[in-house]
């Protein structure tokens, strides 16, 4: 709620895990994203234009989908 999201921390959470299985594809994982810094950032932008959500700051984009494979 903090940075303009009207979604429970869950579906938020949901949300950028899909995207991040959709958009990589078994091709990269969290752990080698984060070993590409242009990559992650591509992903980060293309998050926050899809769904809207401009001021999620790309920390929380990374900490949802590292939280959720836990």
């Amino acid at each position: 709620m903090d940075f303009g999201v009207n979604l429970e921390r869950d579906a938020f959470m949901d949300i950028m895990v899909d995207d991040f299985n959709r958009t990589f594809q078994d091709t990269l994982t969290i752990d080698e994203l984060c070993l590409r810094p242009r990559s992650a950032l591509a992903f980060y932008d293309d998050v926050r234009q899809k769904h809207g959500f401009h001021d999620v700051p790309d920390d929380i984009i990374l900490r949802s989908i590292m939280n959720r494979r836990k």
